[in-house]
């Protein structure tokens, strides 16, 4: 190991955290984090929720309260209200811990395939998403959510399948359906790539990847297989207690609802179009890397005609009645024309956000990453699978994810190569680098400009 790979180890990592911890404690400590808009489920949701469940630890009533998650991390922050007082700096202190957690996981798994440098710069777009840095300002349960998400499927993607690796994303999982019920969608692709290091399944993969050393054991599937059943009981455990998958005031007609609920067909092309605008200007920077290879091209048309049959076949009007509001996104699709419930924006976007995804999945697999192309797919179609059945499609919901994705997908291409010649590094980072800045366009305008000093 060279002594700039030993530096970067310790200062890459150091960098980000300060600079995060700038954008988001800085704001929480010194009082300029007035932004009622943003704050709002803080103020009306979580922090009346933490603090009664405070008032009556141990004995706390979950039968019914004002949050449609399951309670883990507001039991979480009640125990620490019962130690320290009642406190709403402590509990925004306690949110930003967990967007730290968030960039910890992010970096940790991307710094297992590429330079601590490169994986800096490829976490970069995460750390500067307005719902991020928003989540990490205001108490929400965003960013502990997809925390140990990362935890659980950056286990199984990006390390050497053990039984320690399976117990921690086992746990890891458990603990994120504790914090929000849906996060089950991730157990199935985890457990496959468990599964695609055992022996008798690697070895008749049509594909090869250095996170696939052989004579793996059936073990660590097994035990994360028990984590998964672990993590149903306990959404079942919550179903019998609500009468459904939320507490009673969220069920359809119920207090918290604001429209008639049921499945969100417009979240996949919703999702492509986000996709398709976050990483642009990767698709940019590796132009021909991707244009000169035929297999990259091919599944750059496969893509394509996945969007568009998901923009002409799901509706994706927008508007509070069909839970399709929250965001420029959906801002946007309001004001462009509607032709038969599907937004001709959304229908554009998706066509060119499928187009991206083919891009993203043929640069890996012609890098010799075809496991974690595979993978990463099966973590999207989870993921669109699963809020679509929610009812509830905000632009907040879709976006850290996305930039998950895009940034672990930039990591793996470290040492890449297509057809056209080897991916350099300063390639990938100018990449990371661009949607950073677009994120950072997006912070400022959307957060940080509507930000004041609150009110003594």
């Amino acid at each position: 190991m060279n002594a700039d790979v030993r530096t970067g180890r310790r200062l890459a990592p150091a960098v980000l955290l300060v600079l995060f911890l700038a954008a988001t404690l800085g704001p929480v400590l010194t009082g300029f984090d007035r932004f009622p808009e943003k704050s709002i489920d803080q103020d009306y949701h979580h922090v009346p929720v933490v603090l009664a469940f405070a008032e009556t630890l141990p004995a706390v009533d979950l039968a019914d309260y004002d949050s449609a998650t399951t309670p883990g991390m507001h039991l979480l922050l009640a125990v620490a209200v019962r130690m320290f007082g009642p406190s709403e700096t402590l509990l925004q202190v306690c949110a930003c811990g967990f967007g730290v957690l968030l960039l910890v996981a992010a970096y940790r798994y991307a710094a297992k395939v590429a330079t601590p440098w490169t994986a800096f710069f490829c976490t970069l777009p995460l750390a500067s998403s307005p719902y991020v840095l928003g989540n990490s300002i205001w108490v929400m349960t965003d960013n502990l959510s997809l925390a140990l998400i990362a935890i659980s499927i950056g286990s199984a993607i990006f390390c050497v399948a053990s039984r320690g690796q399976a117990v921690g994303s086992g746990i890891a999982l458990v603990c994120s359906v504790l914090v929000r019920q849906i996060n089950i969608w991730v157990s199935g692709v985890a457990l496959l790539a468990f599964l695609f290091q055992w022996d008798p399944i690697r070895r008749r993969l049509p594909f090869r990847d250095p996170l696939q050393p052989g004579h793996r054991g059936l073990q660590p599937a097994v035990i994360f297989a028990i984590a998964t059943v672990a993590a149903a009981g306990v959404i079942a455990g919550f179903v019998m207690l609500w009468g459904g998958l939320v507490p009673p005031k969220f069920q359809v007609g119920g207090d918290g609802v604001t429209h008639a609920g049921g499945l969100n067909h417009g979240v996949t092309p919703g999702v492509f179009s986000l996709l398709a605008v976050y990483a642009s200007p990767l698709v940019v920077v590796l132009l021909p890397f991707w244009w000169h290879d035929r297999r990259v091209r091919r599944a750059m048309f496969i893509g394509l005609a996945v969007g568009l049959l998901a923009g002409l076949s799901l509706e994706s009007v927008a508007g509070e009645e069909y839970g399709r509001n929250g965001g420029w996104l959906w801002f946007f699709a309001g004001w462009s024309p509607t032709i038969l419930g599907r937004s001709s924006l959304i229908v554009a976007g998706s066509v060119t956000g499928g187009a991206t995804a083919g891009i993203l999945f043929g640069l890996l697999a012609a890098s010799g990453r075809a496991r974690t192309a595979w993978l990463v797919t099966g973590f999207a179609v989870s993921f669109l699978a699963a809020y679509t059945v929610n009812s509830s499609a905000f632009q907040r919901y879709f976006d850290p994810p996305i930039l998950l994705a895009i940034g672990w997908c930039l990591a793996s291409l470290d040492a890449g190569r297509t057809t056209y010649g080897p991916i350099g590094r300063g390639q990938l980072r100018l990449a990371a680098f661009g949607v950073f800045s677009l994120q950072a366009v997006f912070t400022f305008l959307t957060l940080y400009a509507k930000m004041r000093w609150a009110e003594v």
